[in-house]
């Protein structure tokens, strides 16, 4: 069955480190599956704190130059959409969703 692409800008895979930053100070790791205009796909291995959807959040992330990482970083605001555990050899993976503010900002 084909699933309909939902996303509505482009996004870059980035593979990359970011930090998810909740309320009350808490502070998440994620990776950085891909990093797009609108907003971003977080994995995550860290199940201790609990996300819900429509959860306010910043993601901290490298500032993309023509579709790349850099080193700068920044911080941008957004709501989480979609939380998704999936089962991997490795082990348990949370994937998570984020719609920036707005609908941009990291470019």
């Amino acid at each position: 069955m084909s699933v309909p692409e939902r996303r509505r800008a482009e996004r870059h895979a980035v593979d990359t480190a970011g930090t998810l930053i909740l309320a009350e100070g808490r502070q998440v790791p994620v990776t950085i599956a891909d990093l797009g205009e609108m907003g971003a796909l977080l994995t995550m291995t860290e199940l201790e704190d609990a996300l819900l959807e429509g959860e306010r959040a910043f993601l901290e992330h490298p500032v993309l130059r023509d579709g790349r990482a850099t080193t700068r970083k920044m911080r941008t605001p957004g709501r989480i959409v979609r939380v998704e555990l999936d089962f991997e050899p490795e082990g348990i993976v949370r994937r998570v969703a984020v719609f920036f503010d707005g609908g941009g900002g990291p470019t």
